[in-house]
């Protein structure tokens, strides 16, 4: 749907945004998920955010109603990295770039912002401080649930602000930098997803309940497979990263079944299901 059609009245390149503006619209950037549908995407959410810079940039009437309208056009950045976008975008509404060149830009921009910020939340930092938090938990300590927020807040609000003033700094030269970048943090997202399925693998092999004993000797599945079934598990998490295609988080869906499944048949100790 393309609402903002036509070009700027005033050419002439307006003033850099202040770091006050530039602060606003990060702040505004946590509700750009609010108004999230399948026909516009984040648009009317987007546009608030960055209304504080448009008003800024276009001191037309005219121009600011058209790069209003321009703005609700479908916008989708997954929220994470959502501040790098709208800082390019305005760094090219600063220029009074025509408006094709600012929808072009944009829509790359968001979708290396989408894929850059899914990588790094979603399939990196959340599953691997979980990970630490359930370890916590395991031993009783509450404290790994404050551990986690802390992490997720510091890593959100800091990431919003710096992506903010890099992607204003930079304008399009950023959105060029990140797509060049792409290959490796997806590269390196895979080998983050094999050491936390591995570390996922340690712990569960850690916890299997004995279940033979011969004179004053106990006899476990860990005495015989701890080390086969981390290479197993490693192996099975390498083939369908590599192999197959699937993303970490289905791996560890994945393993998160097995071991449900496991631990209700009695694998992982007494079951509640079976006595």
């Amino acid at each position: 749907m393309v609402v903002g059609t036509g070009a700027y009245v005033q050419k002439n390149e307006a003033y850099p945004l202040d770091k006050k503006t530039l602060g606003k619209i990060v702040w505004r950037s946590f509700l750009v998920d609010a108004s999230l549908n399948s026909e516009t995407g984040e648009s009317v959410g987007w546009l608030y955010a960055i209304l504080p810079g448009l008003k800024k940039i276009h001191e037309d009437e005219k121009d600011l109603a058209l790069a209003m309208g321009h703005h609700l056009e479908y916008v989708h950045t997954g929220g994470f990295f959502s501040t790098f976008a709208m800082g390019v975008t305005l760094a090219l509404e600063q220029q009074k770039a025509d408006l094709e060149t600012i929808r072009s830009v944009r829509t790359a921009a968001c979708a290396a912002a989408d894929g850059c910020g899914s990588l790094l939340f979603k399939y990196i930092l959340m599953p691997l401080t979980l990970m630490w938090v359930l370890l916590m938990a395991q031993s009783g300590n509450v404290a790994g649930i404050a551990i986690y927020a802390c992490v997720m807040l510091a890593a959100v609000f800091l990431l919003r602000f710096a992506l903010m003033n890099y992607g204003y700094a930079k304008g399009t030269r950023a959105v060029e930098s990140l797509t060049r970048n792409k290959e490796a943090l997806t590269h390196g997202s895979r080998i983050g997803g094999l050491f936390m399925l591995g570390t996922l693998a340690a712990y569960l092999t850690s916890t299997v309940a004995p279940v033979l004993q011969v004179q004053d000797v106990v006899l476990t599945p860990v005495t015989f497979f701890s080390g086969a079934c981390g290479l197993l598990c490693t192996w099975l998490a390498y083939h369908l990263l590599a192999k197959k295609n699937w993303s970490i988080m289905q791996c560890v869906l994945l393993f998160m079944v097995l071991s449900v499944i496991l631990g209700v048949i009695g694998v992982f100790g007494g079951s509640p299901f079976l006595g």
